[in-house]
């Protein structure tokens, strides 16, 4: 990208020049005092997401495929959040406000890389941006400056949008505003496109307030004097599309839930009661899925087809194949394969990887543990650091003892195995293929294939006798 010193051209825009869209400057330097919180607010968590990551993911949609994120309070968290969870597709480079002195100093910070054609100005705390308030603003015709603005029903704490004769003027913020400023609904949202060459000298000009903060929205009037100013009007049926407090956050969560539900119920998954369901906007759900009521799908889990979840199933960072039926349970991390059935107060935890058609019953668990094709696990079983064969039973009531107080201890059961009710499986221990356990043993030493092992401690008795 050129270096152009912007100060070398005075001219507005040409309205020929669409040759790419404009790279996008983020403004996620503030702190968000009235959070009132110890995190910065563009890694306020909403829907799943830190709000600066709603803000890129809406530009990406939207068509622009380069940011500059500018990050001042918190900048090191802010950054590594932004590098984890941006879109692939969305080139990110951060820069860094030194001292909070205005949006229009924080956006300065970016001249360097974003010096020709055309920029993007946007606020980091725009949670609700949605991608149609980008694209509005992105097929507007070119001026020196053009401002997304909107209608909403409470205007405290906005900037207003004052027009003559239809149009605009000024952005007055809040503080400056009189009553009769005050009684104007129409509102800055906080997305603006401007000529780079035009913007970046127009900030350098405007004066600092007492506070010694300069802000972005007293360049509006400059570009009105030149004729050059443009409003484009986006709807905000949920409100103002920024989060200033947690009751704002609370607000976006409703409102970001409602559009993540009606996404995927558009995608042909049916929410038995949407009011109860939350699901994170990185979640992917498949078609056909049903998810019951008091469903939480968090993080990263992608669910296949024709899944059946809840009632009141919470899963997280959980992957699994088709037809798969969670019931009341909790998962985090796990791995399901198709067919897989979990009964319900049963939890997968990090580690598990269940292959298809693996049946977990009630109250059960898995931790770090493999359950290969066709395994039956009974209810109130423990399974944790351990390799289980296929078709192999597991009894209610059977654990592995997998910690003897300093290090953890891997279970390996073949296949075909019997583990009979309330067996403890002292690690590391192994048992062979087609081996079996008597109910209530205490299995220290490994059992060969076709064993049986029975007692406390446990003893070879015989073997297995052949049920096929």
């Amino acid at each position: 990208m050129g270096t152009t010193d912007p100060a070398d051209s005075d001219q507005p825009p040409d309205p020929d020049d669409h040759t790419s869209p404009p790279t996008a400057v983020v403004l996620a330097a503030g702190r968000g005092t009235r959070m009132r919180s110890d995190v910065p607010k563009p890694l306020q968590p909403l829907a799943g997401r830190p709000v600066a990551l709603h803000v890129l993911h809406a530009l990406r949609d939207g068509g622009v495929r380069r940011a500059v994120v500018v990050t001042g309070h918190g900048a090191e968290a802010v950054e590594a959040a932004v590098r984890a969870g941006a879109p692939a597709d969305l080139g990110v480079d951060f820069v860094r406000q030194p001292a909070p002195l205005g949006t229009a100093d924080a956006a300065l910070q970016a001249r360097h890389l974003a010096a020709d054609g055309e920029v993007l100005i946007v606020n980091g705390d725009l949670a609700l941006l949605r991608a149609e308030d980008v694209c509005a603003v992105l097929a507007a015709p070119p001026s020196c400056l053009t401002l997304a603005a909107a209608r909403v029903p409470d205007p405290a704490g906005l900037g207003r949008v004052c027009r003559e004769g239809g149009r605009l003027r000024a952005v007055v913020e809040e503080v400056d505003a009189d009553a009769a400023t005050k009684a104007i609904d129409e509102v800055n949202v906080g997305i603006y496109r401007a000529d780079a060459a035009w913007l970046w000298r127009a900030l350098t000009s405007l004066p600092a307030r007492a506070t010694g903060e300069v802000y972005l929205t007293d360049a509006v009037a400059n570009a009105a004097d030149r004729g050059e100013a443009a409003a484009v009007v986006v709807d905000a049926p949920d409100g103002p599309l920024n989060v200033e407090s947690r009751r704002d956050l609370a607000r976006a969560e409703r409102v970001l839930r409602d559009r993540i539900n009606a996404r995927w119920m558009d995608a042909g998954v049916t929410i038995v009661d949407p009011a109860t369901t939350y699901i994170d906007a990185g979640v992917v759900v498949g078609e056909e899925s049903r998810l019951e009521p008091g469903t939480h799908l968090r993080g990263a889990t992608a669910l296949g087809r024709r899944n059946v979840v809840g009632p009141n199933a919470v899963l997280i960072d959980t992957r699994t194949g088709d037809d798969c039926a969670l019931v009341q349970c909790r998962s985090e991390g796990a791995v399901l394969a198709d067919g897989v059935d979990v009964g319900a107060f049963s939890t997968l935890r990090e580690g598990t990887v269940l292959d298809a058609h693996v049946h977990i019953g009630t109250h059960a668990e898995t931790k770090n543990a493999h359950l290969h094709r066709g395994v039956q696990m009974g209810h109130f079983s423990y399974l944790g650091d351990a390799d289980v064969g296929a078709d192999s039973n597991i009894g209610a009531g059977a654990i592995t003892c997998n910690f003897d107080g300093a290090r953890k201890h891997r279970t390996t059961i073949g296949v075909g195995c019997f583990i009979g009710s309330d067996t403890l499986l002292i690690a590391p221990v192994t048992i062979g293929d087609g081996a079996a356990t008597a109910a209530g043993s205490v299995v220290r030493r490994d059992v060969p294939a076709g064993g049986l092992a029975a007692g406390s401690p446990a003893r070879m008795r015989r073997a297995r006798r052949d049920t096929s």
